[in-house]
């Protein structure tokens, strides 16, 4: 999984879970949207508003809407409790796979081209919300 915050120049990358109840390309993209609304409500300063791109439109779909197949309703879950706790307000967009660059090379730990594209780029670790897991 990869996450950046461009506003922060803040990077956090995973390597996927292997204990996932689903095994497709949208329930990692729909665990990175959960993964990062944790991963700012972690922040010294939550904002209110949280915008987050994803290239996948399954994944903005159940975000905007809250509305899934039972598997997913962990990460929902997940991500609603954190967004409540918290008062932010979360809109989802869609972004073009080609327009992506950055979080698709942290997802495969191109580090090299993450520095090459945002030489003072931090970036770290993490482990998703075990919660959104199932």
């Amino acid at each position: 999984l990869g996450l950046w915050f461009p506003d922060d120049n803040f990077a956090c990358q995973c390597y996927l879970p292997t204990s996932t109840p689903h095994d497709t390309i949208f329930f990692f993209k729909a665990l990175a949207v959960c993964s990062a609304i944790h991963a700012i409500a972690n922040m010294d300063e939550p904002p209110a508003k949280l915008l987050i791109y994803t290239d996948n439109a399954n994944t903005v779909a159940i975000f905007n809407s809250l509305r899934a197949r039972p598997v997913y309703n962990s990460l929902l879950l997940s991500a609603i409790d954190v967004l409540l706790t918290y008062g932010i307000d979360l809109r989802v967009e869609h972004i073009p796979g080609h327009q992506n660059v950055i979080a698709d090379a942290l997802l495969h730990f191109n580090n090299e081209l993450v520095k090459e594209l945002m030489p003072t780029a931090q970036i770290f670790d993490f482990e998703p919300p075990w919660d959104a897991l199932g």
